[in-house]
């Protein structure tokens, strides 16, 4: 018998999620609150922004907590994750999407902003993961999706230290994957394609026109269709998908 993706398989559920108060970020967490999970969100710095996630998940009559943290070091991390492991007792869903993005040429990147950006987009994930998966482990469950981007599967010029740091998660998604199947613990990723939230403002809007036309769907992917590819990837329903990458893009890098 197939059974088929179910709300009510994630209610009590708790879930992590990095970066979570705006675009892709915040529909993930608004996804997860809406099918009954106890969602936890980080984000760095925009205060108004967490807050207008939190009063959009009451809006909908769920709750979720935002917590303030830069995940790109260990300590902050560490105190993220026992905070929401105290106050719940485990963590049953990591959504490692925190991450910044800047158009910029290799030759006007400096030390400090290639660091920034692969604490960001890399280290951020390999800090969460190596802190929550004790706990699952322990429980013989538990699922973590790592949002990776089409720039670390094919490269992406004036943007080396994302496109660098993307493909890193690749990889570290498909390692982490192998050392906690063992354990009842799926790690997978989702590679989005070009999705119609802020960071497409890098681009000039001379650019958009283009950029659509690459697209086969012939549009921009919505924030919610990251948020409902999470869900598949967190429920039962993808119980044999270990250490893929699913790409939610259009058809844009179909092979």
């Amino acid at each position: 018998m197939i059974k088929l993706l179910a709300a009510e398989e994630f209610k009590g559920r708790v879930a992590l999620v990095t970066g979570g108060s705006r675009g892709i970020g915040r529909s993930i967490v608004l996804g997860l609150a809406d099918v009954g999970c106890q969602v936890t969100f980080c984000y760095k710095s925009d205060h108004a922004a967490a807050g207008a996630v939190c009063q959009e998940a009451q809006g909908r009559g769920t709750a979720v907590e935002a917590v303030q943290a830069d995940v790109g070091y260990s300590d902050p991390v560490n105190r993220l994750v026992k905070g929401v492991l105290d106050k719940h007792g485990r963590i049953d869903i990591l959504v490692n999407n925190a991450g910044v993005f800047k158009r910029r040429p290799v030759v006007e990147i400096d030390d400090e902003e290639w660091d920034r950006t692969l604490r960001s987009n890399l280290y951020s994930a390999f800090y969460t993961a190596r802190a929550v998966l004790p706990s699952m482990m322990a429980a013989r469950r538990g699922s973590i999706v790592n949002i990776v981007s089409i720039s670390g599967k094919r490269g992406s010029a004036m943007h080396a230290p994302y496109a660098a740091a993307k493909g890193g998660l690749m990889a570290l998604t498909r390692t982490l994957a192998k050392e906690a199947i063992p354990y009842g613990v799926r790690v997978n990723a989702i590679t989005p394609g070009r999705v119609a939230t802020d960071m497409l403002q890098a681009y000039p809007p001379e650019e958009w026109k283009r950029l659509v036309a690459e697209i086969p769907a012939g549009s921009f992917g919505d924030p919610d269709d990251i948020a409902r590819a999470v869900l598949f990837l967190c429920s039962d329903t993808s119980s044999y998908i270990v250490g893929e990458t699913l790409d939610v893009d259009g058809g844009l890098t179909m092979d």
